[in-house]
């Protein structure tokens, strides 16, 4: 009986939940667009929008994060848009430095007509996408009141996500967009590194990536969340909510969606971290050296 009565109460709330989204999609065709034009935004330099970018690795946790602020009337959540930018993140990482203003054009031309679309409706540009991370030195020049939200996961619980999807096997469709070492030293010594300390490398340079970065922004711009809060907090999910300025956070919903996975991982063998022998973990250890920092023990 018991078991009858939780189907119902599941199925009710899965049928009010389809109807606030019907109603929320309805409400956005209603509602009027603001009389704004794409030349207006960029006569102000894109000043008037606040846009939230995250930055990580992929794998830890984005498309959960994307549901999550799909619940905001005040969001305009993307996980993946298009362009994706997977071969052009590979080159910003290898050279925005040296051509900032190329990459910076690539940024505008690739973002500012989702950003003009939520900003005519009134709504926050959200990007969720990891492809975005390496363009992040730019991305101040483009939206210059953008905020950022700094995602990262176990490097342990990644580097087994990267195992099990064949990241740097040439297998993979993605890795045609998968960066490598740029230091000659280090690109000498690649190819002798497994698929699990490439992997780890991954990991460990794109945070050491993103904390470059940070370094040239102002500190409230930026907040640091872990995909294992994400997981498992509700109030990680009111936290990004109060931060990036938008309403609707609602516990129960938050609560439920917290309880899907999303984006989990099907196929493709490799043993859970805490199965790891102690030289897979000595190897990772060595490649993740910021796993300290933001107190992962390895």
């Amino acid at each position: 009986m018991k078991l009858y009565i939780r189907k119902k109460l599941m199925n009710t709330a899965q049928r009010l939940e389809k109807t606030a989204t019907l109603f929320r999609g309805a409400a956005d065709r209603i509602a009027p667009e603001k009389r704004i034009t794409l030349l207006d935004l960029e006569r102000d330099s894109w000043r008037s929008v606040r846009p939230c970018f995250v930055l990580s690795t992929g794998r830890s946790g984005t498309l959960l994060l994307n549901k999550l602020l799909e619940l905001s009337p005040d969001a305009y959540p993307v996980h993946e848009p298009v362009p994706e930018l997977i071969r052009p993140s590979k080159r910003a990482y290898e050279e925005i430095d040296r051509h900032s203003e190329i990459f910076l054009e690539v940024l505008k031309g690739a973002r500012e007509e989702l950003l003009f679309r939520a900003a005519r409706n009134d709504k926050i540009y959200i990007e969720t996408n990891n492809r975005i991370t390496f363009f992040a030195p730019v991305i101040p020049g483009a939206f210059p009141n953008a905020v950022y939200i700094h995602l990262v996961r176990h490097p342990g619980d990644f580097v087994r996500s990267g195992l099990r999807r064949n990241w740097y096997t040439e297998s993979h469709p993605h890795d045609v967009g998968r960066i490598v070492p740029v230091r000659k030293d280090l690109l000498k010594k690649w190819a002798g590194f497994t698929q699990l300390e490439k992997i780890a490398w991954l990991w460990n340079e794109t945070h050491h990536f993103i904390e470059a970065f940070k370094k040239t922004v102002d500190p409230s711009s930026v907040l640091f969340v872990k995909a294992e809060d994400l997981f498992r907090d509700t109030m990680t999910t009111r936290r990004i909510y109060k931060f990036v300025h938008i309403s609707g956070y609602y516990e129960p919903t938050v609560k439920k969606i917290l309880r899907r996975r999303f984006n989990a991982q099907r196929k493709g063998r490799a043993a859970p971290y805490r199965e790891w022998d102690e030289k897979e973990k000595t190897a990772l250890k060595n490649m993740a050296l910021l796993a300290e920092k933001y107190d992962y023990s390895i």
